[in-house]
């Protein structure tokens, strides 16, 4: 789907109250690459987003993982036995390092670690290929409301694992934007 521009931006993002998704990224803009497929167990690697200006609304938060071979619980995607140190999930403020943790700190290792707080899930396989598994957090549902962050917060996934076996990792973001708030 396209947004219709303005005449004072040219981002579709930068809508006022629009939706939008926005992808996890090094850089924090969004920016490719979307998928997160390395070894990170030695370097961890933080990809995020950072609020450029406004007020950002923060709906739900969308994993998918795909992999070759079939998905079991007690793995991640397909790399069996799950991860050794997991994904997590931060909040840095603007102006501070404090890592606040969301989802209380919980830390995913397996695929069904996302179960307790990812509430709609699908794990797709097409004519015997790839699995996929999507996992959508309601974060209303979650939290009793949207995840609000203001200009230069951070929100921050932290990869610390093998992820090389992999076909495709990405996290993404589902929002509203309001410049004016």
């Amino acid at each position: 789907m396209t947004w219709a521009k303005d005449a004072t931006h040219d981002d579709p993002a930068d809508q006022r109250g629009l939706p939008v998704n926005i992808f996890f990224s090094e850089t924090g803009n969004g920016a490719e690459p979307h998928s997160y497929t390395g070894n990170y167990s030695v370097t961890p690697k933080d990809i995020s987003y950072i609020v450029p200006r406004g007020t950002l609304e923060v709906n739900s938060l969308l994993v998918t993982i795909t992999d070759a071979t079939s998905f079991n619980q007690a793995d991640y995607g397909a790399i069996a036995g799950g991860l050794t140190n997991g994904i997590k999930f931060f909040i840095v403020l603007a102006g501070t390092t404090t890592e606040i943790p969301l989802f209380a700190g919980h830390v995913f290792k397996h695929n069904y670690d996302f179960l307790a707080i990812f509430h709609d899930t699908l794990l797709t396989s097409f004519a015997g290929g790839a699995q996929t598994l999507a996992l959508e957090s309601d974060l209303k549902k979650v939290f009793g409301i949207p995840l609000v962050l203001q200009t230069g917060d951070r929100i921050i996934v932290r990869l610390n694992d093998d992820l090389t076996g992999l076909i495709s990792h990405t996290f993404v973001l589902g929002c509203e934007r309001f410049l004016n708030r």
